[in-house]
C-alpha cells in the first residue's frame, strides 16, 4: 500500500519534479522486512532541475529539524527513530556495517560515517553529492543499549521531509546523477528469485541441525 501511494506521489503529483520514468524492485531479505528500491527518472529540461544545490536543499535533508520548521517535534522525532546512522565506531565497533579493509588496518564504516560537515551542498560530477550538513551545535541524545550518546547531524542519513512525515518509515533519498545507478538498481531486478545449494552425501543429523532453515519475517507470519 506505501508502494502504490509513494508511487502515486512521484508520478502524479511529481513531488520531486516532472516524471518520466522509474525502475523499482522489492527485495527480501533474511534480516528485515521486504524493502523497495526505486530509480526515478526526471525531465532533464525542468526548470526546478535537479542536480541543481538550491533544488536539493529544498528536496532533501541531512540535518536534524531545526524546531522552528518542526513545531510539534514529529519530524525530529521520525529522523530520530528512523533516519540515524549506526551509531557505529567509537560508540559501536561491532556494529554490522563496520569492516576492515586490509591487514593492518583498523575497522572503519562501510558506509562512511560519520559523514564531514558542509555549510552548503557541494554536486561532485559522477557521484552522490556532498549535502548540506551544517555543524549547528545542536547535538540530539540518542539512547544505546548501554549508554545515551549526543549525536550532531554527521550521522543522519538523507531523507525527504515530506516523505518521512507521510509515510512515517526509513526512507532514504538520494539525488544521482551517474549511469551506475542504473547498474546498481539493475543488479536488485535481475539478480533472480531466491536459490539454494543441495550437496548429495551422507545423512548427518548434525550438520542438518546446525545448518537448520531460513526464514524471513514475511513467511514466518
Amino acid at each position: 500500500m506505501k508502494v502504490n501511494h509513494l508511487l502515486h506521489d512521484l508520478k502524479r503529483n511529481q513531488i520531486f519534479g516532472r516524471y518520466k520514468g522509474s525502475v523499482w524492485t522489492i527485495e527480501y531479505q533474511k534480516r528485515g522486512l521486504p524493502h523497495l528500491h526505486l530509480l526515478l527518472f526526471l525531465d532533464p529540461y525542468d526548470r526546478d532541475r535537479l542536480p541543481d544545490p538550491a533544488v536539493i536543499n529544498r528536496f532533501i535533508c541531512v540535518e536534524f529539524p531545526r524546531p522552528s520548521n518542526d513545531p510539534d517535534g514529529l519530524l525530529t522525532n521520525i529522523v530520530k527513530r528512523m533516519m540515524v546512522h549506526g551509531p557505529c565506531g567509537q560508540y559501536n565497533p561491532r556494529s554490522p556495517c563496520m569492516v576492515i579493509k586490509g591487514p593492518g588496518h583498523s575497522p572503519t564504516c562501510s558506509k562512511r560515517f560519520p559523514k564531514r560537515f558542509s555549510p552548503v551542498t557541494v554536486v561532485h560530477e559522477d557521484d552522490y553529492p556532498e549535502y548540506r550538513r551544517r555543524d549547528d551545535l545542536r547535538p540530539i541524545p540518542m539512547p544505546l543499549p548501554v549508554r545515551t550518546v549526543d549525536l550532531d547531524n554527521r550521522w543522519i542519513v538523507p531523507y525527504s521531509p515530506y516523505l518521512s512525515r507521510k509515510y512515517y518509515a526509513h526512507i532514504n533519498v538520494e539525488v544521482y546523477a551517474s549511469i551506475r545507478a542504473v547498474k546498481y538498481i539493475h543488479k536488485y531486478i535481475y539478480k533472480g528469485n531466491d536459490r539454494t545449494t543441495i550437496e548429495l552425501g551422507l545423512d548427518d543429523e548434525i550438520s542438518q541441525y546446525l545448518h537448520g532453515r531460513y526464514i524471513g519475517p514475511s513467511e514466518a507470519v
